[in-house]
């Protein structure tokens, strides 16, 4: 009944995952492992192999550094896909998505989160981030886009849209252009009757931004969306958040000004300038720029969950 497709590099981790998914799944199931190890490959085209390999209505996308803490959790997926709206199903996700390079965690009102996320080095204890704009909880959530730890969809929908091989050839920005590719036509909602351990941490890098950008200039004549009915002055304002969060990262990346300043302009000079936010983003970004190396306290990152203080 589900085709769990996994980009493999670790056959330790492999196969503790593979265990882990046969004692909790609850339901008939395959697991189509590629070894990415070595080849070059970006994680698009090998999940676009094993989609093309799965036998089975429903596929899931799986990262193999995670383990799955909900038994059953295979037939809570198929539940929820009984609603034939229904076309992406994660575990993570953000509620709006603007034209500037961003993560999906970069929302407007809340992001919808739920997983016990481990930190492998060691120097923070593992915790359980529940995170939600709905404080009953509700089972699901709809989001714009996704995390990529974990991604199910219906093998009818993967035959049309499939993963973008050919502008999106790393590790970064597929779930996110996976995610726009369905936003509109199909809903996409994070689960929070499944619970994932994931044992890695995001780090945005220099590639992640790449792709990023990417994916910004790909879908900018289209975006932004979100799920909320937004008016012009909430996406004024949500444009201009987003902005700050992307050049803090490129400044926590330590890229050079003129870089920097490039990304600043061609951002700016949007359907949402204002010439008020425009003249207050600049010094902010030119003080910045000045203040080596970039710290700020006020911006946090968990799992790619941020918060940000600009107003």
């Amino acid at each position: 009944m589900i085709s769990i497709i996994i980009c493999s590099i670790n056959k330790i981790l492999l196969e503790q995952l593979k265990l882990n998914i046969e004692h909790t799944i609850g339901v008939p199931f395959e697991i189509i492992a590629i070894d990415n190890k070595g080849t070059g490959n970006g994680i698009c085209k090998v999940y676009n192999e094993g989609g093309k390999r799965a036998t089975f209505s429903i596929l899931c996308f799986l990262h193999e550094d995670t383990l799955f803490a909900t038994n059953d959790w295979g037939r809570l997926v198929l539940e929820h896909f009984k609603d034939s709206s229904i076309g992406l199903l994660g575990i993570a996700g953000g509620d709006t998505k603007g034209i500037v390079p961003s993560s999906w965690s970069t929302s407007f009102k809340s992001n919808e989160v739920n997983l016990i996320q481990h930190d492998t080095t060691g120097n923070n204890a593992s915790r359980h981030i529940l995170i939600t704009e709905d404080k009953r909880l509700a089972v699901t959530k709809e989001v714009v886009a996704l995390d990529g730890v974990f991604l199910c969809t219906r093998k009818q929908i993967f035959n049309r849209f499939t993963f973008d091989e050919t502008n999106l050839t790393g590790f970064h920005g597929y779930d996110i252009d996976y995610s726009l590719q369905l936003f509109g036509r199909y809903g996409i909602i994070v689960a929070f009757d499944i619970l994932i351990h994931h044992f890695s941490e995001g780090k945005p890098d220099k590639d992640w931004v790449n792709s990023a950008v990417i994916v910004s200039k790909k879908w900018n004549k289209k975006l932004p969306f979100s799920v909320h009915a937004l008016s012009v002055a909430e996406y004024n304002f949500y444009h201009w958040m987003a902005l700050q969060i992307f050049l803090e990262k490129l400044l926590r990346l330590q890229y050079n000004y003129t870089t920097i300043l490039s990304y600043y302009l061609r951002f700016s000079f949007t359907r949402y300038f204002k010439v008020r936010r425009f003249l207050s983003m600049g010094k902010y970004v030119l003080l910045s720029i000045y203040k080596k190396p970039y710290k700020n306290k006020q911006s946090i990152t968990a799992h790619g969950v941020e918060e940000t203080v600009f107003r």
